[in-house]
């Protein structure tokens, strides 16, 4: 298993180093905290980040397909975007 440092995976996902320690301090990407240091397995990160990509395309599909409907029952793109910014809201 290769092991990743912070500025191995700020390299290879062309992120900031601080936007990898908040990544992993937040939860929002695999990593394991050795000491004080964070470590990444290669392998995970590689799967984490195409799993993102595809989250992102199913997100993208969802939201027109909700546009779609509240366009449907005469639901402006205005109302839908309030509501969905209220449930990332509540579910953060």
């Amino acid at each position: 298993m290769e092991v990743l440092t912070v500025p191995d995976v700020a390299r290879l996902l062309n992120l900031s180093e601080i936007t990898v320690y908040r990544l992993a301090k937040e939860g929002k990407i695999p990593a394991k905290k050795v000491g004080r240091c964070w470590r990444f397995s290669k392998e995970t990160i590689e799967k984490w980040f195409s799993h993102q990509a595809t989250w992102e395309e199913e997100i993208e599909t969802l939201l027109n397909e909700m546009k779609s409907f509240g366009r449907a029952k005469e639901i402006t793109d205005d109302e839908i975007g309030k509501a969905l910014r209220e449930v990332r809201k509540n579910s953060a």
